[in-house]
């Protein structure tokens, strides 16, 4: 996608309001941000086999999650939006397989990501996450990631080393290392939350025995070559996926009918 605009910046964050932090007076690129999170935000639901976006700008602004909007420059006055990012705080019951017990505790979730399939491989995705690292004082290892693909724990497996994989009988997934800190010393107040957490009842291991293994490693799913399906269910056993708004066995047929390169790189150099 390309957009005049006079900003110089290489990551946009974006608050509920559609306003890039520091570029609150330009009003060009303020008319033009609902539409560019609209259309990043379906080619990441294409991109990922959705049934429907998962971003949008209407998403956003009834939340209080954060995009963060990579953009590369082509001429002074234009730019190109490369990937997007979408976090945010969640209160969460996690599973700790180490002691045994669930704790509602606020984490930071990574609820989006994409780079257009133009960009990958050249550093773009790394470069877009160690900036939100960085702006909110936390490491890799302290994400919970929703829905995550398998292209993407394969990402967090290259770059961050993180392959075991805490099942939280949810949507979520933690790695093991989550847990190195414990709760009571996570610190969250970048996020304007505090660290206070308190037990809860949560069923990490529904639908499995109860000697089945908490966590896989990122060499065991990848040898399987799972589908989006049966990764999903894998990560989140229990869950309905009929009734979910993004019913996998539709999305795999409806993304067969859609897929279309040509169409994502229109959309994607549309000026």
């Amino acid at each position: 996608m390309e957009f005049n605009s006079s900003t110089n910046s290489e990551v946009l964050k974006i608050d509920n309001t559609l306003t890039a932090v520091g570029y609150e007076n330009n009003v060009d690129l303020r008319n033009k941000m609902g539409w560019m999170i609209d259309e990043m935000g379906k080619v990441s639901a294409m991109a990922q086999e959705l049934r429907s976006p998962i971003t949008s700008a209407e998403l956003l602004i009834n939340s209080d999650h954060v995009l963060y909007m990579m953009i590369e420059h082509n001429t002074s006055a234009n730019f190109v939006v490369v990937g997007i990012l979408k976090t945010g705080w969640k209160k969460l019951c996690l599973y700790n397989k180490a002691v045994g017990s669930c704790k509602e505790t606020m984490v930071y979730c990574l609820m989006d990501f994409y780079v257009h399939e133009s960009r990958q491989h050249k550093g773009y995705g790394k470069y877009l996450i160690d900036y939100m690292l960085q702006d909110m004082h936390l490491r890799a290892k302290n994400l919970a990631i929703e829905n995550p693909t398998k292209n993407l724990l394969g990402f967090m497996w290259k770059h961050f080393q993180l392959s075991k994989l805490v099942n939280q009988g949810n949507y979520f997934i933690v790695y093991e290392e989550f847990f190195d800190d414990a709760f009571n010393e996570r610190s969250h107040n970048s996020g304007g939350y505090g660290t206070s957490t308190s037990p809860c009842m949560c069923q990490p291991m529904l639908g499995r025995p109860e000697t089945q293994k908490h966590h896989e490693t990122i060499g065991e799913i990848f040898q399987g070559n799972p589908s989006f399906l049966e990764l999903n269910n894998y990560y989140n056993p229990g869950i309905n996926f009929v009734e979910s708004q993004f019913k996998a066995a539709n999305v795999i047929q409806n993304a067969q009918q859609d897929r279309n390169p040509v169409k994502r790189d229109q959309i994607f150099h549309q000026t």
